[in-house]
């Protein structure tokens, strides 16, 4: 991020109260207020906080420091503090020759003493022009744990220093009286540090630089007399007084300077006192606060903070031109081969490390246009380093040069869409050059680096360009043999000694230096023998240090860069400590994407090691600590140009411009794998925010070789004063609802990119693992535009720690990719709708989808779901690159998961749950293989040439291959299966009669049969082996000792498929082609017995077989599947396929409770129930047809087709399974008043009972036929439905049938609202009103009435009959009301009655108009006449409770309201096509809830979600939608409560309810968290309750009468 960095400019004997609390108070809240309110960093540099003045910059750093702040701050730059001392004069670093020979000799002349200058400053014929030099004595500025060589040389220099200022003072009055010194020149002889720092951030600057500056000048009167003030004191009181009366005034009134003056007047007695100083302070801290924070918020940008160059490229392309200095002649070339035509091939680079290619070819990038200036061309260039992958190389450069291909992640695609961007691009589009440097430094993130990405030719308007290191021949090699045809391969020649030597005088004299002729003669031998231009940049830091004085020997440079840069670093040691170095180095090479110059210092703080060296003298520990900044901006200053800034991410961050800096920093500090993780420990630490907000963190000091009293405790806790770190950077006090965030939030760039990476490193899996499935972080990584690396983190963490949860989690989020890229708001919806309903098999995934909400948060708007329906089971769906080319020919799985297939190309390709790309095994690219098989983890392949490679999978190794003794009989030969038992293997092929057993991946033998092997198994030792044959029999071999025990025959023979232990190995089972089962006793092994045997009477052969090790055998035929019990050797059960469908194969899970069936010509897998026999589950196929199933152990399952894998958790399968829903679409839904239970039918004997608030099915109502309607009483406490014509009353507390009532001849039954009676309806006979209680009849209603309801205070019956509105008397049953039309052609055709005014009701006429009717005074009154009479639908037209609002039809993607209290007609537009008629109103008019189709388009296939229907809740009074559900499956009835829950049927025979909540409105159904559904099987018998045997009361059926 973008920082605010201020200079803190002061009088250090002036304010240090001041500074101090600043520091504490102030500087952490205004770095709070930026990283949040602005997502920008901010940052002060104070010179002078460390406590003892040895450790001050020099005046030459200070500057330097204060120019990198105006430069680089994002707003303000510079507070000044002026107060009542001026400082002594900061003498001058550096004098002319022949200035001070004046100062000497006028010196001489007043008879001052010229020794004491002369030992301060030396002459220097290296400067430009030649100077007298300060001379630093050793320790003068050396850095916290670094003890001076010569303290008493330090001491004696303190001593001498004010006499030179005396002396210098004193002459140079005297020169500029008599004219030998300028006025101009003499004042850096009097100026302190205080006046130089603010002269030089106010004076030649802009009137925006200076309105980006803070002075505040405090003055303190004391009335006393100026008696005693040596001239020296007198001139700096009289400079402090031109500087706080006249300096800054005059830059008030002519640049508008923000100056703030504050006047202290103090008691002559009492002085100025320590409690005016706090109290002082304490005001100016709130007073600075305010105005910075006010300073802040007018300069910073917010277009700035938001820009964001994410590669960082353009960036690092500007820095390495810049570092172009000497011509190469190879430029030429470049330059040739750019404005060359038909170049068909790249232009490939190759030379030595540190030969200058990179800056060479970022030259080349940035001349490109003008030598092409004509032809305007496209120039992309892509430097490669530790961060990169060749999955980002390629999104990168494809999303820049086509930014349609963003979305693709697909490491194939991705390669193919490379290739054809550079080969196919269109003529008519402008020139594309492509520059990628580096190529061969690729990390192997995704395997081996694979030069078949690169295209064979380019298109004649495409240039590309790519850089190597020589040394890595291999790589060069390829290429070459790749481009056979090609010349363009170049090689970078040394550059010449001369050039070398030339350069660095230029770049000395840049700095007004130069070298002696002595010297110079050294450094060109020096040259001779190294030409590298970094070496020369290494030794133009130790020349430009070098004085005239300095003696150079042979010895004296060292040769080789890497050795140029561990003596730097010795220096840097020396003189900022061996600490602070070591360990500020190490951060900056081991922080993803680079660290900036705030992050370094808090990371440094948050070292023991380092802070403990800044702890001060004595026994007083301080709460709060930190490595001051100036320190590590000093530092930062000695590693200039080494170290440069480099914007990536939106952030400018530290980077080595050389990856040789790194290599060193590596051998040098970090060569063990300890250290690194020490360092990445810390990181972690800092990005996850652990030590934020004013913890703590402990001090452990043992050990430490540091300069620390004696008296120290051991273990103190500090206050490192570490920002925060949340996800998501936002104002204080400020929240934004989901799904319209704010744009003044920010995502934490850093924290997203670095935390999950350092974690990783520092060896924390665990806590990587909670943070893949924190919901803040999933948000927040989406928001960020960060979902494909968010999916890479997934995968590699689930290979981890959590692995099958993580692997849901990842399917999830990829099946709902396209919609989340959209809007990444929806996250908590998708996990409501997919996650949710598998809590119960992953409770761990909890706090995914329940995210934590702080304390007294209220909720946001939204829709949320209470009961969940179970959505379909989500998979992996794993892609192959070449199997679009080359199909899938065998395959084979183990139980972790894996599941390696062959193509009929000879590639093998192996693929993982959870991951969505496969990879090919690396032994594939020499090898052709025929064939595999697996046994537990391991995988056999073989090959074309009778080679074998094994593979496991259990322990990530990289293929084997195993030694063979005997390949002559096996060329072209299939293997045919494999068993693994301990460290023996034992393989056989197809038709032959040969098992081969391999001890340590070594042949060891072969055992040999009669004829040929079908089948093999072995006991539990793995010594006895059981060998099935083609002819029906079976050899038992004791293959340690090579010999056979027996052989027996079963009695059809027909080819055995399978031999199944049991029993230890004292039973063995064998089954054969056509299905027979064949039992036999071996306990006495060499004389099997046989002990029962089943006989099957159809001819198919069996398909497949499957066995779990619970005396249950699964033999599946294309016709039948059987059950059979091997141990009672009996058929228990057997399952046909759907009519018209065949078999193709099956297997069970690992309990054996379902089946899973593969059928011919199927689209989906089905799932049996073995314990119901019925099919309860289909499985999608992503409409792909699957060929064959493979168990992979006891979790998963797989799913080959021709082109891919899909593979499933058999968990999940089983929990979908046992979700409840009856397996039939939902025609009902209803529900009382409290809403704690809800009834649904689906039109068999059959209503279900759904516990809301349990999250379960509470039970089931038998009926003695189909349901056809139902209704619960408003209280709840009764359920009346009817079936077959007769009524039934049940008691929905206990399940108890209390009437059933036969004769009623009823179709629909309705409950008054109170709850006391019931009416049931008939089309032909009367209708009956009765007490529910009871059962006895109240009276009969002899009118047909259509779309009855009954009244809101339950005393008419409303009814259309012949075109009228009828209210009918529920005591008497007679006509009570007619709402009928005077114009006989206009007729009532829908009506609405109103809950919160009971006694009106809204009538709608086919003409289109709309009256309300008063039924207690039976008037009548107009409300609305429609413009057209078809916008009423009567199907459709419902009314508010208010009767504010009716809802008139629906039109494909539009709802047409009419708004009563305004009198106007409304046309609300869904957000997709409505499927009619789930639309309903609820709670006062205010709301309006729909199911649609989303209009969102994807052409993912792994994307489902946004397919499905949404259910979306509209406010009406102002048309804000409160909120959306995507639904995970098809709904087929709606209704909703008054209280905002909302319940829907789906097609499958599930229920889901859903809460709205409208924080705006006061509206909530808000729990504090979900539950997964309870899982049962939906026919369990303790879970119906079965009705009355005979009806206990019966209606006499009436003739109905005419009126």
């Amino acid at each position: 991020m973008a920082c605010v960095q201020v200079y803190l400019c002061s009088n250090p004997e002036d304010s240090v109260v001041e500074r101090r609390l600043l520091r504490q108070r102030v500087f952490p809240r205004l770095r709070e207020y930026c990283r949040r309110t602005y997502g920008v960093e901010f940052r002060v540099i104070d010179p002078y906080e460390a406590a003892d003045p040895k450790y001050w910059p020099a005046q030459q750093e200070r500057l330097q420091i204060l120019e990198d702040c105006r430069k680089n701050s994002l707003g303000p730059f510079f507070v000044g503090f002026v107060g009542e001392q001026y400082g002594n004069a900061n003498l001058p670093q550096q004098i002319e020759a022949s200035e001070f020979q004046c100062i000497l000799q006028e010196c001489q002349r007043m008879g001052l003493r010229t020794d004491i200058l002369e030992r301060c400053y030396q002459r220097d014929e290296n400067a430009i022009p030649p100077s007298f030099c300060m001379v630093n004595p050793t320790g003068h500025f050396e850095q916290p744990g670094v003890q001076a060589k010569n303290p008493t040389e330090e001491n004696n220099w303190c001593k001498v220093l004010p006499e030179v200022r005396r002396i210098l003072h004193d002459v140079v009055n005297q020169c500029v009286q008599e004219g030998t010194l300028t006025y101009d020149k003499a004042q850096k002889y009097f100026r302190s540090a205080l006046e130089n720092d603010i002269c030089y951030a106010y004076e030649n600057h802009s009137i925006e630089d200076v309105a980006r500056c803070l002075c505040y000048v405090h003055k303190i009167i004391i009335p006393r007399k100026a008696n005693g003030l040596s001239p020296e004191q007198q001139a700096q009181l009289h400079r402090l007084s031109q500087l706080r009366v006249q300096f800054l005034p005059s830059l008030v009134t002519s640049h508008k300077a923000l100056v703030y003056c504050t006047t202290t007047k103090c008691n002559r007695l009492q002085g100025y006192t320590p409690e005016m100083r706090l109290n002082f302070a304490a005001g100016l801290s709130e007073q600075l606060h305010t105005d910075l924070k006010r300073l802040i918020d007018r300069t910073v940008s917010k277009e700035t903070t938001v820009t964001v160059d994410e590669s960082g490229q353009k960036d690092l392309c500007h820095i390495f031109s810049s570092l172009y200095r000497i011509e190469r002649e190879e430029v030429e070339h470049v330059k040739s081969y750019l404005r060359g035509k038909n170049t068909v091939f790249p232009f490939i680079l190759n030379g030595t490390p540190c030969s200058g290619k990179t800056v060479l070819l970022a030259h080349c990038a940035s001349q490109a246009s003008e030598w092409l200036k004509d032809l305007d061309p496209e120039i992309i260039v892509y430097f490669i380093d530790v961060n990169n992958s060749l999955r980002q190389l390629l999104k990168d450069i494809c999303a820049r040069v086509d930014s349609s291909s963003t979305s693709v992640n697909n490491i194939f695609q991705l390669k193919e869409n490379f290739k054809r961007l550079l080969t196919s691009r269109s003529p008519s589009k402008n020139p594309l050059v492509l520059i990628i440097d580096g190529l061969d430094q690729l990390p192997k993130t995704d395997g081996e680096l694979d030069l078949t990405c690169l295209p064979k030719s380019l298109a004649s308007n495409v240039k590309l360009l790519i850089s190597i290191t020589s040394n890595k021949p291999a790589i060069l090699a390829t290429l070459k043999m790749f481009y056979q045809d090609s010349t363009l391969f170049y090689e970078l020649q040394p550059v010449e000694s001369k050039s070398c030597s030339q350069l660095m005088t230029t770049r000395l004299q840049e700095s007004n230096r130069k070298i002696t002729s002595g010297q110079q003669m050294y450094v060109n031998q020096a040259f001779k023998k190294c030409s590298v231009l970094l070496y020369m940049e290494l030794l133009h830091r130790q020349a430009i240090h070098w004085n005239s004085e300095f003696e150079i020997t042979e010895n004296t440079l060292v040769q080789e860069v890497h050795n140029n840069i561990v003596l730097m670093f010795d220096d840097l040691e020396k003189k900022h400590g061996k600490v602070l170095v070591s360990k500020a180095l190490s951060y900056l090479t081991l922080a993803r994407y680079g660290i900036t110059a705030v992050e370094l210092t808090d990371v440094l703080s948050c070292d023991d090691e380092v802070l403990a060296c800044f702890l001060p003298p004595g026994d007083d520990v301080p709460l709060t600590l930190r490595v001051p900044e100036v320190f590590v901006e000093r530092l930062l200053l000695d590693l200039k140009g080494f170290l440069v800034l480099r914007n990536i991410l939106g952030t400018q961050t530290l980077f080595w411009v050389s990856r040789h800096f790194p290599l060193v920093i590596c051998k040098r500090y970090l060569c063990s794998e300890e250290t690194c993780q020490k360092i990445n420990h810390v990181l972690s630490d800092y990005f996850s925010g652990i030590w934020a907000n004013g913890k703590a963190k402990p001090l452990i000091i043992k050990d430490m070789e540091i300069p620390t009293s004696s008296d120290v405790p051991q273990n103190i806790n500090i206050d490192r004063q570490v920002p925060s770190q949340p996800w998501t950077f936002s104002p204080p006090l400020y929240s934004s609802t989901a799904m319209s965030p704010s744009a003044r939030t920010y995502p934490n760039l850093r924290k997203l990119h670095l935390l999950s990476f350092h974690l990783f490193k520092s060896g924390r899996i665990q806590e990587l693992g909670n943070q893949m499935i924190s919901q803040e972080y999933l948000q927040a990584m989406l928001q960020a535009v960060l979902a494909d690396e968010l999916f890479l983190w997934l995968e590699r963490t689930c290979q981890l720690v959590f692995p099958r949860e993580l692997q849901l989690l990842h399917i999830i989020l990829r099946s709902s990719a396209c919609l989340l890229r959209n809007n990444p708001a929806f996250l908590p919806t998708v996990l409501q709708a997919k996650l949710l309903p598998f809590l119960s098999v992953f409770p761990t995934l909890g706090e995914c989808v329940n995210s934590a909400r702080p304390k007294g948060m209220l909720p946001k708007n939204e829709v949320y779901t209470v009961l969940p329906p179970v959505p379909s089971v989500p998979y992996t769906h794993c892609t192959l690159q070449e199997s679009t080319a080359s199909q899938i020919m065998q395959s084979a799985g183990s139980p972790c998961g894996t599941v390696v297939v062959v193509l009929e190309n000879g590639a093998a390709w192996v693929c993982n749950g959870g991951i969505f790309e496969g990879f090919k095994l690396t032994k594939s690219s020499n090898l052709q293989f025929t064939s595999v098989t697996s046994s537990g983890n391991i995988f056999l392949l073989s090959t074309d040439c009778s080679k074998l490679v094994m593979l496991d999978a259990g322990v990530n190794t990289q293929p084997q291959e195993i030694q063979t003794q005997h390949r002559e009989n096996r060329e072209n030969a299939i293997l045919e299966g494999v068993l693994v038992s301990g460290d023996k293997i034992f393989v056989w092929w197809r038709g032959q009669n040969i098992v081969s057993v391999f001890v340590d991946r070594k042949e060891h033998t072969q055992l040999q049969c009669t004829y040929e092997i079908t089948c093999v198994s072995c006991s539990v030792d793995g010594d006895i082996i059981y060998c099935g044959q083609n002819e029906s029999s079976v050899t038992v071999f004791d293959w340690p000792n090579g010999k056979p025990l027996t052989t027996f025959t079963c009695l059809k023979d027909i080819p055995l498929i399978d031999i199944i232990r049991s029993e230890g190995d004292r039973m063995i089972t064998c089954v054969d082609q056509a299905g027979n089962v064949f039992a036999w006793n071996l306990e006495i092994i060499t004389e099997p017995v046989l002990i029962g045997e089943i006989h099957c009477r159809t001819k198919e052969k069996v398909l497949n077989t499957d066995y779990k090790g619970d005396n249950i055998l699964l033999i599946c035929k294309k016709q039948q599947m059987q059950l059979i019990d091997i141990h009672q050797i009996g058929v228990l059960d057997q399952f046909n396929p759907p009519r018209g469908k065949t078999f193709k194969q099956a297997i069970m899970d690992q309990n054996s409770r379902f089946i899973l069936a593969l059928l011919c010509n199927c689209p989906f897998l089905l799932v049996w129930n073995c314990a119901s026999g019925q099919c309860v589950l289909s499985l999608d196929t992503a409409n792909c047809r699957a060929s064959k199933l493979l168990k992979c152990g006891a979790t998963y399952l797989a799913a080959i087709t021709s082109v891919s894998v899909l593979i499933w958790d058999m968990d999940l399968i089983a929990a979908s399974a046992l979700a409840p829903k009856s397996g039939k679409r939902v025609e009902m839904v209803a529900f009382g008043s409290h809403g704690e239970s809800c009834y649904s039918a689906d039109g068999s004997e059959l209503v279900w009972k759904w516990a809301i608030s349990g999250v379960k099915v509470e039970g089931c109502f038998l009926h003695q036929g189909s349901v056809e309607s139902m209704s619960v009483s408003g209280d709840g406490n009764y359920l009346v439905s009817i079936a077959r014509g007769d009524i039934y009353v049940w008691d929905t507390n206990s399940g108890k049938n209390i009437h059933k009532i036969s004769g009623s001849q009823a179709y629909k039954v309705l409950i008054t609202p109170k709850g006391n009676s019931g009416v049931a309806l008939s089309e032909t006979g009367p209708s009956r009103v009765w007490k529910l209680q009871s059962g006895n009849s109240i009276c009969s209603i002899h009118h047909h009435l259509r779309n009855a309801a009954i009244s809101q205070e339950s005393t008419f019956l409303l009814g259309l009959n012949s075109g009228n509105l009828l209210a009918v008397s529920l005591w008497s049953g007679n006509i009570s009301k007619c709402f009928s039309c005077s114009n006989k052609s206009d007729v009532v055709v829908a009506f609405h009655s109103l809950l919160d005014h009971p006694d009106y009701v809204i009538v709608a006429l086919a003409s289109g108009t709309v009256y309300s009717w008063r039924l207690t005074e039976d008037t009548i009154c107009r409300q609305f006449k429609l413009p057209d009479s078809s916008l009423c639908q009567p199907e459709i037209f419902s009314l508010s409770s208010d009767g504010g609002y009716a809802i008139l039809s629906i039109s494909e993607s539009t709802i047409n309201i009419l708004d009563f209290s305004n009198s106007k007609l409304c046309s609300l537009r869904t957000e997709g096509p409505v499927p009619q008629p789930d639309v309903t109103v609820c709670v006062s008019g205010q709301y309006v809830v729909y199911t649609c189709l989303s209009s969102l388009v994807c052409h993912n296939m792994s994307c489902d979600l946004h397919e499905k229907p949404m259910l979306v809740v509209i406010r009406l009074t102002d048309g804000e939608t409160v909120g959306r559900f995507y639904l995970c499956k098809n709904p087929s009835t709606l209704t909703v409560s008054e209280d905002l829950f909302v319940y829907v049927g789906f097609e499958d025979g599930s229920v889901g309810v859903y809460a709205v909540i409208d924080t705006k409105m006061g509206n909530t159904s808000w729990k504090e968290e979900s539950q997964s559904p309870r899982l049962l099987c939906p026919l369990d018998e303790q879970l119906i309750w079965s009705p009355l045997v005979n009806p206990n009361l019966t209606w006499v059926e009436l003739p109905l009468q005419s009126f």
